[in-house]
Parts: C-alpha cells; structure tokens; sequence
C-alpha cells in the first residue's frame, strides 16, 4: 500500500473550504464568484475529494464489514451539527433582537416560533435551516462508508453502476430526505444523489491506498477536460446572467441540479480534478512552504469548516440588516474570515505538532485522510 503523503488533497480542501465560506457569506458578489467556477463549484469538489479521504482512512482491503471507526466519525459530526445549530440559534435570537429588519431575512427565525417542536425534529436531521444541512450530508455519507467498501471489494462495476442508478433515480424521481426548514421541505443537498460524487470518490481514494495509479496522464482525455473546463466558466456566466438562453431548456435546470447533482455538475468537477492531478505546477505548489498553510486548512477540515460556517452565517446577517454595506467593508470582511480561518488552522496544527513531539498522543491515521465536511 502507499504511505506517501499526498498534499493536493490538502491543498484543494483547504482551497474548497475558504470559497465555501465567501459562496455562504453571501456577499453582494458571492454568487457571480461561484458562478464564476463553471457548473460545479467547491461543494462538489470537498465532496470528492472527502470521498478520497475516506478511503484513506476507514477502507481495509477484503475486510469484512467494518463500521467502528466510520460511524463513530458520523457520530462525532452529528453532535458538531447539533452544537453548531445551537451557537446560530442564538447568533439568530440576538440579531432578531437587536435588528428587527433581520426577522424576515435569517433563516432561523422559524426555529424560534417554535424552539421545542423545531429542536426535537432537528435533532431528527428534519429541521436545517441555512447552511446547516451540509455536516447532516456527511453523517449519512460516512453511515453509508462500510457497505460501499465491500460492494468495492465484490466488483467495481457494480458499486458504481448500482451508486449511479440511485442517483438517477433520485434526481429523475425528485426522491430526497425531509428538511421542514427550507422552502419544499427537502434537504439541499440530497444525500441520494450526492452519494455518487461520494463513491467515485472513494474508488479513486482506494487506488491511491493501494498504489496503484489515480487520474493517469492521457492527451486526448487531459485535451478534453481542459476544454470542457474552461469553456464551461463563460457558458455558465452568460447563462447565470441572462446573456444567453441555455442550449438546453427546461432542461438546464435538471442539468446543473445543485440538490440533485446534476450530470453537468459532476463532469465538470471530475474535468476539475483530472487536471489538477496532472498538471504538474499543481503538484509542486501543493509540497511548496507558501501553501503549507492553505494544506494545513484541509488537514483540519472540521473546525476549519465549523468556523467558516459561524463566520458566513454573522456576515450573512450583515448583508442582510445592511444590504447597501460598502464593497470595501464587504471585501474586508471576506478577508478578515478568511485571515481567521487560516489562523485557527496554524494554532490547530502547532498543537497538534506540540503533542505529538511530547508524546502525548497518537495518530491512528494520516491527518490528510481524515474525513472532514464542507460546503
């Protein structure tokens, strides 16, 4: 099996995480900026590559049904969700206290019409408001985690192809989770569809575990996903701002499906991916000393995106109690959030360094591998 490290992940984590926070932040510009990527955005990106770490960490090949170590990790994001709905819960009690035009604005307004009621179905992951459905995605994800790997080690074929016709059907069907906070009571991000950028994922992390080779050089292929990549950033800005009609109808909806991960979303996010790991300055920038500190967000995902959460939700606030908020104090905020996610990710990584050179713990499994949620 491999041992070395492999910093890209970290580094298109760390990367993901950061413009996840300015897409949530929902900034006068954020939309144009997600827009801005092509179809996909870091959603499915952090999604894949979690996919990847997932394998890394948790896959034993021709293991038996191994549970333990996966659910025990859905387990710990399921209580950072709960302590995170709590701190926006009352984030949203104080802004609804002070700023009354923020009453219609923030989505958790709902929550404290009726906080008993709300706070037993959010408990049942059936009451998200906001942001918040994003670490409930990735419970399911993980719970899913030990079934995928044997399906992994029975065939290949037949794990992607059983995960692609969930996805189809999901996505053609509408099927989705329960979530009575946002508007047609369904979940953002359908864990039935998203399972397959998941799975993919996973069959690529499992490769790279084994040594075998991931994403290899080839022209034609690498030709075809650059120009579908860079060709999709202008065709989904002038489609976004009405300066063309899709060539696809109706139909474009279903296409670039945010919910329901739409094939347009996934061929671009694997167009993504493919040329990132085979052009070679990304590597090298991945192992540079002037990105430790980006790659050092990725290892720590979980508190990095906890934080960028709490961050975009106060400055979502923001925008809306002062929608005409100068673009300079916009750009301000948006970079102090970032400074301070980059921070907390220097101070996480000196601890953990501190520790483990006095002795003091023991890591089970590379960091790069652990996995953590996004978008």
């Amino acid at each position: 099996m491999s041992k070395q490290r492999e910093n890209r992940i970290d580094l298109l984590r760390g990367l993901s995480l950061l413009l996840i926070f300015i897409g949530h932040a929902e900034f006068t510009f954020s939309l144009a900026f997600q827009h801005s990527r092509g179809f996909c955005d870091a959603s499915e990106m952090f999604v894949l590559l979690s996919g990847m770490s997932a394998a890394l960490a948790y896959y034993r090949p021709g293991a038996t049904l191994m549970v333990e170590r996966p659910w025990k990790r859905a387990w710990r994001l399921y209580l950072v969700h709960l302590l995170l709905f709590a701190v926006m819960a009352a984030v949203a009690a104080v802004a609804l206290g002070y700023f009354q035009a923020a009453a219609k604005a923030i989505d958790m307004v709902d929550f404290w019409k009726d906080p008993l009621w709300h706070g037993l179905e959010a408990l049942a992951l059936s009451f998200m408001p906001g942001n918040l459905d994003i670490l409930p995605l990735y419970v399911v994800l993980l719970l899913l985690a030990p079934c995928i790997f044997v399906l992994h080690d029975r065939s290949i074929a037949v794990l992607l192809a059983l995960s692609g016709a969930v996805w189809l059907a999901a996505g053609m069907g509408h099927i989705n989770f329960v979530n009575l906070a946002l508007e047609g009571h369904i979940w953002y991000f359908d864990p039935l569809s998203w399972q397959f950028i998941f799975v993919i994922g996973i069959c690529l992390g499992i490769r790279m575990k084994l040594g075998q080779p991931v994403l290899p050089y080839n022209g034609p292929l690498f030709a075809a996903a650059a120009l579908f990549a860079f060709a999709a950033i202008p065709a989904n800005m002038a489609i976004y701002f009405d300066i063309i009609d899709s060539p696809f109808g109706n139909l474009h909806h279903e296409l670039v499906s945010k919910t329901n991960g739409g094939p347009l979303r996934i061929i671009n996010v694997l167009a993504i991916l493919y040329l990132a790991w085979n052009i070679p300055a990304v590597k090298k920038a991945a192992d540079h000393p002037c990105m430790q500190l980006l790659c050092t967000a990725g290892r720590h995902s979980l508190p990095i995106f906890s934080v960028g959460v709490l961050l975009s939700f106060c400055a979502l606030v923001m925008m809306r109690v002062y929608p005409q908020t100068p673009l300079s104090v916009q750009l301000l905020v948006m970079t102090a959030g970032c400074l301070l996610q980059l921070a907390l990710a220097y101070c996480l990584e000196r601890r953990k360094t501190a520790r483990a050179s006095s002795g003091g713990t023991r890591d089970t499994a590379p960091a790069m591998a652990k996995l953590s949620p996004a978008e």
